[in-house]
């Protein structure tokens, strides 16, 4: 929590980043404060996306969690999303021994809007690209349930033989269904487990990533 409460400090240094309220002299308003340990989502709520792939989450994409993940991505903090990286590995137990982290890219736009990957600093500073971007797809947010599930397929290709067992870093999952397109890239290449690890789950699914 107090590298939470770091992170969201530099976000927004004056104001309660979780509901934009004068703070005093806490980082967060104690509503907020105890809407982020309401988050934490109980047993990583460990999921089964397809063959071989199992996903974790560290929190729940509400509250001041995803307002810090909007932050870092309109306002570019590089280092606020390395900080916030260090919190979900923490709370993932991350890295696991001798298996390899990798994430999940951004599409050529984003990475040109943003001018970083949000996933690839979360993933850690040991992480190893194995994944590369196909194909561009239209912004999820324009697309209703069912084309979103749709969309991401074919959009990832594996950049080499992939090791048997990997990480698959990416911040937001939603439907799933990005995530299930790049581990399946991975598994098309010779991983048989893959892990996705995100730093939140939306619950209901409002959008995917």
């Amino acid at each position: 929590m107090d590298i939470i409460a770091a992170l969201l400090d530099l976000l927004a240094p004056s104001r309660c980043a979780g509901c934009d309220r004068p703070r005093g002299g806490s980082v967060l308003c104690a509503g907020c404060l105890e809407a982020v340990r309401g988050l934490e989502v109980p047993d990583l709520g460990r999921v089964s996306l397809a063959e071989g792939v199992v996903a974790v989450a560290a929190y729940l994409y509400a509250g001041p969690v995803a307002a810090a993940i909007r932050a870092i991505k309109v306002s570019g903090h590089h280092a606020a999303g390395c900080a916030l990286g260090v919190v979900m590995r923490a709370r993932l137990g991350l890295p696991l021994g001798g298996i390899v982290t990798t994430w999940v890219p951004s599409s050529r736009s984003r990475l040109r809007q943003r001018g970083f990957e949000l996933p690839r600093l979360l993933a850690g500073p040991g992480a190893m690209p194995l994944l590369g971007r196909v194909a561009e797809r239209p912004d999820q947010t324009t697309l209703d349930p069912a084309a979103r599930r749709q969309s991401p397929r074919g959009s990832f290709a594996a950049l080499g033989r992939a090791p048997p067992a990997i990480v698959l870093v990416d911040d937001v999952r939603t439907t799933g269904a990005t995530a299930t397109a790049a581990a399946s890239a991975l598994r098309q290449a010779g991983a048989k487990r893959v892990l996705v690890a995100t730093l939140a789950v939306a619950s209901p699914p409002s959008r995917d990533h």
